[in-house]
């Protein structure tokens, strides 16, 4: 048997001036402070404001945007809901709204996809501003937003429309550091791998970029940009490249992110070649799951909670500088999954 528990709603305006014989338009004024403007009756106010009280009265959120109140609510926007990073992102700006008294209405929007749903939500959740989640990603309520004068925010990389204010990471620093750490462990035949995308490929030119730098050599055959970064087409291109064997293979692969970096790891597994024992394995953006991983994975961390933070204090104008750009720096996580390289590579 199944039961429905339902909530009992709090008493409307309408309900209490017919219960205590007044005007609902005199009960608006002595719940919203305004009735002495009319010469209001002391005690009647005060009888109005006590029966409120006990009978659980609370304002109609979307009446009072109407009104041009604040709605205490924040729209979010994730660019997609399976990549596990976001995760702990929309955990931390969850808190942040609890703490300050803000609610989250937390959606997605394909980028082709054009539908009324931004104005849908302008509309009748009323959110006070637009946090948007997510490097080189444009949903169209962008321009819903800045249409509307109301403040929009972006936690990542990649241009921007004009007004939309930025916090993102600087991923080219996070790549200096892993390349010296695995320099430092005498490592000098980097592999990467990576897929088509946007935000992928500003990795791999960051990657390139600091290698040049360090004086190490890029070789353009490690190199792997995948056409679709599904688990398959992975251990297929790790495959092939194991396929050349032993002294034809990089010391270190960096894969663009940790979701990646678990594929490549599976696959070494499935080749029975052993990390770090014989190739080291490193990722970027150190997912809740990178510590999980047997070996546990070095990864490249985005400081995930500092950036929500600037995030919700640019959107809310709670103590936040007037910046356009904030620029957060990343840390390195060494885990178990990097070593000196393999004698025989």
């Amino acid at each position: 048997m199944y039961y429905l528990k339902v909530m009992k709603r709090g008493i409307t305006q309408k309900e209490i001036a017919r219960k205590l014989g007044v005007s609902q338009a005199l009960v608006s004024r002595a719940l919203s402070g305004t009735a002495e403007a009319i010469d209001a009756s002391p005690v009647t106010v005060d009888k109005i404001r006590k029966a409120a009280l006990e009978w659980n009265y609370s304002p109609n959120a979307a009446a009072l945007t109407l009104k041009g109140a604040p709605s205490r609510t924040l729209a979010v926007v994730i660019k997609n809901f399976d990549d596990p990073f976001f995760g702990y992102m929309i955990r931390i700006l969850q808190g942040l709204g609890r703490e300050q008294g803000y609610g989250l209405l937390l959606v997605g929007w394909e980028e082709a996809r054009i539908s009324s749903a931004d104005e849908l939500i302008l509309q009748k959740y009323q959110p006070d501003g637009l946090i948007v989640c997510g490097s080189d990603y444009c949903p169209p309520a962008i321009k819903a937003f800045l249409n509307s004068g109301k403040p929009v925010v972006q936690i990542g990389l990649g241009r921007v429309l004009k007004g939309v204010r930025q916090v993102v990471v600087d991923e080219a620093a996070g790549l200096k550091s892993l390349v010296k750490f695995l320099a430092n462990l005498g490592h000098d035949r980097f592999g990467y791998v990576g897929d088509a995308s946007i935000s992928q490929r500003r990795r791999e030119a960051f990657l390139c970029d600091t290698l040049r730098e360090s004086n190490l050599a890029i070789h353009s055959e490690w190199f792997i940009r995948l056409a679709e970064p599904s688990g398959a087409a992975i251990r297929e291109a790790m495959g092939r490249l194991l396929a050349r064997g032993q002294g034809r293979i990089p010391s270190v692969i960096i894969a663009a992110d940790d979701a990646m970096a678990q594929q490549v790891m599976r696959s070494f597994h499935e080749h029975g070649v052993r990390v770090p024992a014989e190739i080291s394995l490193a990722g970027i953006d150190d997912i809740p799951s990178a510590g999980c991983m047997i070996p546990a994975l070095t990864s490249v961390r985005q400081p995930v909670a500092e950036m929500a933070r600037h995030a919700f204090q640019l959107v809310t104008g709670n103590g936040a500088e007037e910046v356009d750009t904030i620029i957060c720096t990343p840390s390195l996580q060494v885990r178990e999954s990097c070593a000196p390289p393999h004698r025989a590579n």
